[in-house]
Parts: structure tokens; sequence; C-alpha cells
């Protein structure tokens, strides 16, 4: 015997229309997509992922690919300058220890035996 009563109206659950793809394994960076302008979607070109993407997403992904990219640029390429300004400034200053070296042999009278470089 069973206290569960059943409400009025109660009709059968219709048959699940939901279907979820099998999830894939690994990872794909979708580096060559396929567009299709009849149907305005973007595909991934790998036959291994052939995913369907958001196109909004995908060009959202890539400006940030992008502007990452410029970031990055600018920094390596202020580094660069940086070290390209130390090494003039040590060359310089070689020449300048070099110059002082030979004032300091040719006035003590000191003969360099050494090859030079």
């Amino acid at each position: 015997m069973s206290n569960v009563t059943e409400l009025p109206g109660r009709a059968e659950l219709p048959e699940n229309l939901i279907t979820l793809e099998p999830r894939r394994l690994g990872y794909c960076d979708h580096a060559s997509i396929t567009l299709d302008e009849h149907t305005r979607t973007v595909r991934c070109a790998d036959p291994k992922c052939a995913a369907v993407l958001d196109p909004f997403d995908f060009l959202r992904s890539n400006a940030r690919t992008l502007q990452m990219a410029w970031i990055n640029y600018r920094q390596v390429t202020v580094r660069a300058s940086e070290i390209a300004e130390r090494v003039t400034d040590l060359k310089r200053e070689e020449q300048r220890l070099r110059a002082q070296v030979k004032r300091h042999q040719e006035k003590a009278g000191v003969i360099n035996t050494r090859p030079k470089d």
C-alpha cells in the first residue's frame, strides 16, 4: 500500500530529443578552418576534430591571440634595444680600458708579449 498519490493531469514524459556528441579525446587548437559562406559556419578543417565553431568566439579568440602577439613583440623589441644599448656601452668601455692599459704600458715601458685578438 502506498501513500503517494498521482497528480491530476500528469502525462507521460516525452521522448528525450537531446543528443550529445561524444567528447573528443585530446585537444585541437583549430589551426586550420573551413568557412562555409552558405550556412555561415566555421568548422575545424582537421578531420579528426571537424568541430563546428561559433564564429564570434573564433574571431574573439584570434583577436586575443593577435593582441598578445603584438604585446609580446613590443616587449621583445624593447628588451632587444636595451640589450643593444648595453652592448654598445660595453664596447665603448672596452675601448676606453684598452686605451688606458696601452697608455700605462707605454708610460711604464712594458712590452706586450701577448698576441692580439
